[in-house]
């Protein structure tokens, strides 16, 4: 792996791209930002919830990538961490929570598999990410590859908090800041647990670690680096956690940031 003089890990959904403002790719602005980080000695690094697969249109910019709030990392195409959940859970999982009407998604880096009963939910949510269906496919044609997260979608609230109370020793669970769905990783596996890890593979102290997020799967990541930036639209949980704010990538918040941090 190259040498940097520190990192800035960003997240995808709200913070890079935004189905708000229906910003679905980094913007050229951000792209310009990112460019000037990475000639100035920085690693610039995707944190997301998402796959590798559905991080395609832009993952190219960037020098490496958590993946999956925090189950998988690499970076110069070097793995840096591969935590998965093991198949008897998986179908623990399926069984009991399939039956009450949720989409459930068990992504892979390179396919997300889906099991779902109503097909005008599942087109929704993939609308609403701009997620073409060539990155799905039905459970039944899994080949085993690792599980790196599962998302599951509701219809009804109380899914979510009996999920969080019947799995609490088992698995994380971070739920989406405006729509009815949540990640699930194993119990322990943040983005802010794998950006220490990262950090200690590139050889870099906390003080030398930036990030930018919106939402509360973010917390985790913005307490593990030296400066955390919420970005214009964020959760209530990210507000108490940030040490700066800055605009919505509409409004160039994450140049503005950056030049004013003095990296770019």
């Amino acid at each position: 792996m190259k040498k940097y003089k520190g990192a800035v890990f960003f997240d995808y959904d709200g913070t890079l791209v935004d189905e708000v403002d229906h910003i679905k790719t980094v913007t050229p602005k951000t792209l310009e930002a990112i460019k000037k980080l990475q000639d100035n000695g920085y690693a610039a690094l995707l944190c997301s919830g998402r796959t590798k697969r559905f991080l395609e249109a832009d993952i190219e910019h960037f020098d490496g990538a958590v993946t999956c709030n925090g189950s998988y990392a690499e970076v110069d195409r070097e793995v840096l961490r591969d935590i998965f959940i093991e198949e008897d859970l998986l179908h623990e999982v399926i069984d009991k929570y399939f039956v009450r009407d949720t989409i459930i998604q068990m992504d892979t880096q390179d396919v997300t598999y889906y099991l779902h009963n109503d097909e005008e939910f599942f087109k929704y949510f993939c609308r609403l990410f701009s997620l073409p269906m060539e990155w799905y496919a039905p459970w039944k044609y899994w080949e085993k590859q690792h599980i790196s997260k599962l998302t599951m979608n509701y219809k009804a609230p109380e899914v979510f908090q009996d999920f969080k109370k019947e799995y609490a020793d088992t698995f994380e669970c971070a739920k989406h800041v405006r729509e009815n769905f949540f990640d699930i990783t194993m119990k322990g596996v943040t983005k802010g647990d794998a950006v220490i890890q990262v950090a200690g593979d590139l050889g870099l102290s906390r003080e030398n670690l930036y990030a930018f997020g919106d939402s509360d799967n973010d917390v985790e990541m913005l307490k593990n680096v030296g400066t955390g930036i919420g970005m214009g639209r964020c959760s209530d949980a990210v507000r108490d956690t940030a040490d700066i704010f800055t605009q919505t990538t509409k409004e160039n918040g994450i140049y503005n940031a950056l030049e004013e941090l003095e990296l770019i």
